[in-house]
């Protein structure tokens, strides 16, 4: 594959000025002060999971930032502009979730989740953990109805049916386990009946020698 030199700071602060995102909004989207922001810009180099992060924060893929020739290149469906507390809700909706568990998942109470609803932009920490909660991620996030969401939502199928699989697999080893530690004990107990069993005819039978029984002492004398 062909090499891609280029400016990474230059070419995300052009990308951003064809989105027409300010940087200050870009820092507030990424979490970090507007110093922060200039210093990234100004980096002609970045790691390939700082590089992601942007691009999922301003809606385009790495191949889209490397191969970038002006807005028409990127998406035009305005998910970058998506509001990320109405998104929350959607999802919410789509999954039938409740909303008390959903909190709790989310590590904070219901009325501060209320609030994530009215935020047109979340944190880094902030969406971090609904993606985690909402078992998803950042880009089927802040990219409703692309393809990233669709497989996100098989994989998310596939996975469920798997972990059912396996519960249902636990279970059925744990029945076996049951079922021969039940037979085990079943022939214990049969073995303990047969013993006493054997005990009992002893205790009353007991193996001595019998005395002969005379009915009539007399008797036996006239005759002798």
């Amino acid at each position: 594959m062909q090499a891609r030199f280029i400016h990474m700071g230059q070419r995300l602060k052009l990308i951003l000025k064809q989105k027409k995102i300010k940087i200050v909004e870009f820092a507030a989207m990424a979490g970090f002060t507007n110093q922060i922001a200039h210093y990234h810009l100004r980096k002609s180099d970045m790691k390939r999971s700082t590089l992601e992060k942007f691009c999922n924060l301003i809606g385009i893929t790495t191949d889209e930032f490397f191969d970038w020739k002006g807005v028409a290149a990127g998406r035009t469906d305005n998910n970058n502009n998506i509001h990320h507390g109405q998104r929350l809700q959607e999802l919410i909706s789509e999954r039938g979730l409740n909303k008390t568990r959903l909190a709790r998942r989310l590590g904070m109470s219901r009325r501060t989740m209320y609030n994530l609803f009215d935020k047109e932009i979340f944190s880094p920490e902030e969406l971090e953990r609904a993606v985690r909660s909402l078992e998803t991620s950042v880009t089927a996030f802040l990219r409703p109805g692309t393809a990233e969401e669709s497989r996100q939502a098989e994989s998310d199928e596939m996975m469920a049916m798997r972990e059912k699989y396996y519960k249902l697999l636990e279970e059925h080893n744990q029945l076996l386990k049951n079922h021969s530690a039940l037979k085990e004990t079943l022939e214990q107990v049969k073995k303990d009946i047969v013993q006493l069993r054997k005990q009992i005819r002893t205790k009353n039978n007991p193996n001595k020698e019998q005395t002969p029984i005379i009915s009539n002492p007399q008797t036996i004398s006239n005759n002798s």
